[in-house]
């Protein structure tokens, strides 16, 4: 009986080190992004799957770009954050854009397989930055796949430079897509802390209400502008279904374009773009801007975001005056519809979107 015990714990041990020994070698691995192939085996003679660095205003940045055929209009996704980079989850969600876009994943700056633990942390770093980053990704990809125009889709944080580009430059943008769009930070902190406040007392969460109270209401000078992020989760303001960061992180990971780099970007990240969080971006507010738009503009929220309010970004939908504009509501979604309802989003921007960045036919 001993015996037996021995040899099953043995097992389990060799197991366990060959499970761990998988695991070492795939966060080491160069990330690489498969080809689309053909019954055959053979990649699809149309088809574009690369995985890139391109110099990016003077920082070296990764672009993957992926496509089932290359003549399809352009997608790129811009990330929240910052920091944040959403590449290998939006793989893993939102690959059936892939066959009817060109979908480009920008990593920006310090997120994802830009992330570099040791290097030295930024000196500034504004908003405008990333509104410049993303117009050198939009000119490279425009000339490499002989284009005029495409598609931006902003997620979270990445709806600050993707709107500001799609105004800046709309002789580029074939439509404008915001998904959990920021509109106006101040107010909208303002707002999800009076919602987190009445989760609290519902939910008879003493803990939560109490560090909510010591907080208090936004503004607080001197101090973060956010309300915790960790609250917003717990309370379902961040994801409606049962589901949170850490599944898109194991989803990510599964993937070849994710490796080490990514794996300690969920976690440092966020201190490479500090002085943005709790700078700039901490008093964002677009009415400031101008709000009319010459190219169509799309925004897309969940039902139950509060970290992002929606109810803030419908107040700037109204505001809004452009060719052509509609306000998405999805309603089995908080601040994530990419993750909490892939194929409705995924299926909503093929079928509204996508006519919009083919070419015109004579």
């Amino acid at each position: 009986m001993l015996r037996i015990v021995f040899r099953m714990a043995a097992a389990l041990a060799v197991l366990i080190c060959v499970v761990l020994l998988a695991m070492v070698a795939r966060m080491v691995w160069t990330p690489s992004t498969p080809a689309f192939r053909g019954p055959d085996g053979k990649p699809l003679p149309q088809s574009v799957a690369t995985m890139e660095r391109i110099s990016v205003n003077g920082v070296p940045q990764s672009v993957t770009i992926r496509g089932r055929d290359r003549r399809n209009p352009i997608l790129i996704w811009i990330h929240g954050g910052p920091g944040s980079s959403e590449t290998t989850a939006l793989r893993h969600y939102d690959a059936g854009l892939e066959d009817h876009f060109v979908v480009v994943y920008w990593d920006q700056r310090y997120a994802g397989q830009n992330f570099d633990p040791g290097a030295p942390k930024p000196a500034t770093l504004t908003i405008q930055q990333y509104v410049d980053d993303l117009g050198v990704v939009v000119d490279t990809v425009l000339t490499r796949f002989n284009e005029r125009k495409v598609v931006l889709v902003g997620h979270s944080w990445g709806t600050v430079p993707g709107v500001l580009y799609a105004q800046q430059h709309p002789e580029k943008v074939a439509a404008y897509v915001g998904v959990g769009q920021v509109a106006d930070v101040p107010k909208s902190e303002q707002r999800s802390y009076a919602w987190a406040v009445t989760e609290a007392r519902a939910r008879r969460d003493k803990r939560g209400e109490a560090r909510l109270a010591a907080l208090g209401p936004p503004p607080r000078p001197g101090q973060p502008i956010f309300t915790p992020r960790d609250l917003m989760l717990t309370y379902g303001g961040s994801f409606h279904r049962q589901m949170g960061y850490n599944d898109l992180i194991l989803a990510g990971l599964r993937h070849s374009e994710a490796n080490w780099r990514d794996f300690l970007a969920f976690q440092g990240s966020g201190a490479f773009s500090n002085q943005l969080t709790q700078g700039e971006f901490s008093r964002f507010v677009i009415d400031d801007q101008p709000q009319v738009f010459a190219t169509p503009i799309f925004l897309l929220s969940g039902r139950y975001d509060r970290q992002s309010e929606a109810s803030v970004a419908h107040d700037f939908y109204d505001q809004v005056r452009a060719p052509r504009k509609a306000f998405v509501w999805f309603e089995q979604s908080a601040h994530n519809p990419p993750f909490e309802e892939p194929a409705a989003l995924q299926n909503w921007i093929v079928q509204n979107v996508r006519p919009l960045a083919m070419p015109a036919t004579t």
